[in-house]
């Protein structure tokens, strides 16, 4: 297992951090845990994807994005002065997350300074996903959001592809969401799509069929 996260630390500093996890198991469809429940502990995803989840002002929830093997989560209530989760986390697939408990985590930053950076790290992962949401929903039209979210999705889940089609687990309106797209402006344009080859829409999920063809799409 390869962990992104922890690359930059030399290999007895991952193992201590490793060896500081606990290991939990989530069955497709289950909630790790929602936004604002009290929180102790961070995730690192060793198997699986996890979609997360966060409501608007408006009461709508709505799905803001997809982490998979060697990303992180969960580290914003550790920052939180009442240690709340601040989005909901559920599981896509089966998952397996290993967990560290914040107190063990500031711990091994007080021991050892490799550990240090692994939090500003995640935050830095945190901020630059946000910031291109931002960028992407203030610049670019709604067609291109959802161009570019089906790309991003088919790298996510490019371990999954066969002679070059890509099976995405998520519905049409997961889709709008994570483009930041509307519903009906989403399933227009996936239906442009379709009849152009590119995808085949199912219920509960979309497939790529040439992720090339899109990825050549989305570069125009």
């Amino acid at each position: 297992m390869e962990w992104r996260l922890l690359a930059s630390l030399d290999p007895p500093e991952q193992r201590l951090v490793l060896g500081r996890t606990h290991r939990h198991r989530y069955a497709k469809g289950e909630t790790l845990f929602h936004e604002g429940d009290l929180a102790e502990t961070i995730h690192l995803i060793q198997e699986g994807r996890v979609v997360s989840r966060r409501t608007t002002p408006q009461g709508d929830v709505v799905t803001y994005a997809v982490l998979g093997p060697g990303e992180a989560f969960g580290e914003m209530a550790m920052l939180a002065d009442d240690h709340r989760r601040s989005s909901t986390i559920v599981a896509i697939e089966p998952v397996v997350t290993l967990t560290l408990r914040f107190d063990e985590f500031r711990q091994l930053c007080e021991e050892y300074s490799g550990v240090q950076g692994l939090l500003v790290r995640m935050l830095a992962q945190r901020v630059d996903r946000l910031s291109t949401h931002l960028i992407d929903a203030l610049y670019l039209p709604a067609d291109r959001r959802v161009l570019r979210t089906l790309v991003d999705l088919c790298g996510q889940y490019s371990d999954r592809a066969r002679s070059g089609e890509v099976t995405l687990p998520l519905t049409q309106v997961d889709v709008a969401e994570l483009s930041g797209a509307s519903r009906p402006t989403t399933n227009r344009y996936l239906r442009r799509l379709e009849e152009e080859g590119l995808v085949r829409l199912n219920r509960g999920h979309v497939t790529v069929l040439d992720v090339e063809a899109l990825r050549a799409v989305s570069a125009r």
